[in-house]
């Protein structure tokens, strides 16, 4: 793992920002199970892999790139599944939320439920997990949730190449 305005190379190539993580979901590599990803995002200087932000996790809601604006991160689960919803032209309960099963994020679960979504509980894997939500085939249509702060931006890099927006908030851990 890299840390804030840690300096890699010789100096010799292009100026770049990285951000790296070299495995998403380790208990998952450990385990021989799938979804567990090595990733690495590069940009250009004072691009999204430099954002800097304070605070070990992140506030998430992700979402194919076809699904109409941004969600608000800050709004309830009601809404954003409420918005992915009219976006696809369904009914809440033909939406499918994934989210990092934490005991965390059991009234969020609550919530969830509560609008009549669908939940994709997994044990880790943030990256995978937003990038599902941001592809078509997957059966995910949104990720919901707290993770860690470089999960997330490295996911927002993921998002930005598919042509998606992340709104994402730091938080205290």
């Amino acid at each position: 793992m890299l840390y804030n305005g840690e300096q890699v190379g010789d100096g010799s190539g292009p100026a770049c920002d990285v951000a790296v993580d070299p495995i998403d979901a380790t208990r998952l590599a450990a385990n021989g199970m799938s979804n567990a990803i090595s990733v690495l995002a590069v940009s250009a200087p004072a691009g999204p892999c430099t954002m800097r932000v304070r605070g070990f996790y992140m506030s998430k809601a992700r979402h194919r790139p076809c699904r109409g604006r941004p969600r608000r991160v800050e709004a309830p689960a009601a809404h954003n599944i409420a918005a992915v919803a009219r976006a696809k032209g369904c009914s809440p309960h033909d939406v499918t939320v994934v989210i990092l099963n934490r005991p965390r994020h059991e009234s969020l679960i609550a919530d969830v439920r509560a609008a009549g979504a669908r939940i994709k509980l997994i044990t880790d894997g943030d990256v995978a997990g937003a990038i599902m939500a941001a592809r078509d085939g997957t059966g995910i249509d949104l990720l919901l949730g707290i993770g860690g702060t470089p999960e997330g931006i490295i996911a927002a890099c993921a998002i930005k190449c598919l042509g998606g927006v992340i709104p994402g908030q730091a938080r205290a851990a």
